[in-house]
């Protein structure tokens, strides 16, 4: 009888996030103090070595900001064509399709959910175009001391078109700083298609600093990130997704507010790709305000219009924003979670 009135109850929908909120701080416990290093490879030696990353305070580092010269990137792009298709950040147009190209185009569609016949024919280093971000944006500068940690950053893809897997690694390498970029892993989650095994493999051999790492059988998106961060040699992590284009000055903000704030785990401001054309939505100049992700009572993502007194709270537009949704954290804070 109690069952079925709990059945009935205007609470019902509520349980969820009762049970999550009640039996995830058991599960937390339980695998944290019953850990090992089989399963979790940070050993105590491990962890406390690397205690020291938390405190850089007395790290010996000079004074002032980075120059540009400091954080020029990994890689320098080759020289764009202003009239090649999707150049620039614009969309991809091509008026009349011959039958072949047709199908192809549908069939890249039904496999991806996104336009893979015009990013197959869009170049991997494409450039996404003037720096449009806000003035505050802009001018930011970021202290040597303490400096700016590095960082590995974690991909994880499962069957992802060639084309889209590797214009996300040229845009990590054409705008992330040398010094801070250990390394790029590229975690394999049990892909089938034949060109994203030994192709992949003898490919990112040129590309030094990127490593592809695989999984036999598919486990999915938070097991193989698991995977990477158990073999990042970088002091943060940095996850993104596999079909995602990065712009101008896109990490040392992430890591600056990390460098000031060890336990930060932040997230940037995410543009859009249109999937049918891939003209990328860039940044605008003027002051606005920003939309959050959030967890509803039953652990749906969503996003929510800024609360107004988070807006007051902000001094200027680079000042961070709280937020349900994540990207970036400290090694060692996810090894304390």
């Amino acid at each position: 009888l109690r069952l079925k009135s709990l059945t009935h109850s205007p609470l019902r929908p509520l349980f969820p996030g009762i049970f999550c909120f009640l039996f995830l701080p058991y599960i937390f416990f339980h695998s944290y103090y019953n850990f090992n290093d089989r399963a979790f490879p940070l050993t105590s030696q491990r962890l406390m070595a690397n205690m020291s990353l938390l405190d850089r305070s007395g790290t010996d580092c000079p004074s002032g900001f980075y120059t540009k010269e400091e954080l020029k990137p990994h890689l320098q792009r080759p020289l764009q064509d202003s009239m090649a298709q999707g150049a620039n950040g614009k969309a991809f147009v091509l008026q009349l399709m011959n039958p072949e190209e047709q199908d192809e185009k549908l069939r890249g569609f039904d496999k991806n959910q996104f336009n893979q016949f015009a990013s197959d024919r869009i170049s991997l280093h494409r450039d996404l175009g003037k720096d449009t971000r806000h003035t505050d944006c802009l001018e930011q500068k970021f202290w040597r001391c303490p400096g700016l940690p590095t960082t590995s950053v974690i991909i994880v893809f499962h069957n992802e078109a060639w084309s889209t897997l590797l214009r996300t690694v040229y845009s990590i390498l054409h705008t992330a700083p040398a010094a801070l970029l250990t390394e790029i892993l590229l975690v394999d989650d049990a892909s089938t298609d034949d060109c994203l095994k030994t192709r992949l493999d003898e490919y990112v051999e040129q590309l030094k600093i990127v490593r592809v790492l695989r999984q036999r059988e598919r486990k999915g998106l938070v097991t193989a990130r698991l995977l990477g961060a158990q073999a990042a040699q970088g002091e943060v992590l940095t996850f993104l997704d596999s079909h995602c284009e990065c712009f101008n000055g896109w990490l040392e903000p992430l890591l600056a507010r990390i460098a000031e704030q060890p336990t930060a785990v932040v997230s940037p401001k995410i543009a859009s790709i249109d999937r049918d054309n891939l003209k990328f939505s860039k940044p605008r100049p003027e002051m606005h305000h920003y939309m959050r992700g959030n967890f509803d009572w039953r652990l749906t993502f969503g996003w929510e219009p800024i609360p107004e007194a988070e807006k007051i709270r902000r001094k200027n537009e680079t000042y961070p924003i709280r937020s349900g949704n994540v990207g970036v954290s400290w090694r060692l804070f996810l090894v304390l979670l």
